[in-house]
């Protein structure tokens, strides 16, 4: 930095000063705009849970047909043999398919209250700007002299 004899120190100063206050006054006007923006940023892909929960639901349900993955000896020989596997697993697996199924219909409603909540939000913050709009309007008429 070199040193100006013909640089004023006070003009300098009150320079800065003005710089300052304008740079306060940009940060003023811009800070309630951006304490007053209310985005909800959250997205609810409801599509894709439904259908995960339509998975479940459907692998919860008694197993009627033997899967083609375990048409193995001896399974792949006997019928009657598939049937009484198909019968004993319903049989030992009854208290999970009955929670399994309450879950999802427990999921299912949780999921529906969230759908709503979700459209609660955005309404209400369509209202907060709508308000947020009308009190800067009334701020402005109100600063005029």
């Amino acid at each position: 930095m070199h040193d100006n004899p013909n640089v004023d120190v006070n003009d300098l100063m009150a320079q800065v000063h003005d710089r300052v206050l304008r740079g306060e006054e940009r940060i003023a006007t811009a800070a309630p705009s951006a304490e007053r923006t209310y985005v909800y940023a959250a997205q609810l892909d409801a599509a894709s849970i439904e259908a995960l929960l339509h998975t479940a639901r459907k692998m919860a349900q008694v197993r009627t047909v033997w899967p083609r993955n375990l048409w193995v000896f001896p399974f792949n020989l006997s019928r009657g043999l598939r049937r009484a596997f198909l019968r004993m697993f319903a049989f030992l697996f009854n208290d999970q398919r009955h929670v399994n199924f309450a879950l999802t219909e427990a999921l299912r409603e949780q999921l529906q209250i969230t759908k709503e909540m979700h459209g609660l939000i955005a309404s209400l913050q369509g209202e907060v700007r709508n308000l947020d709009a009308r009190l800067q309007q009334v701020e402005h008429r109100d600063a005029r002299p």
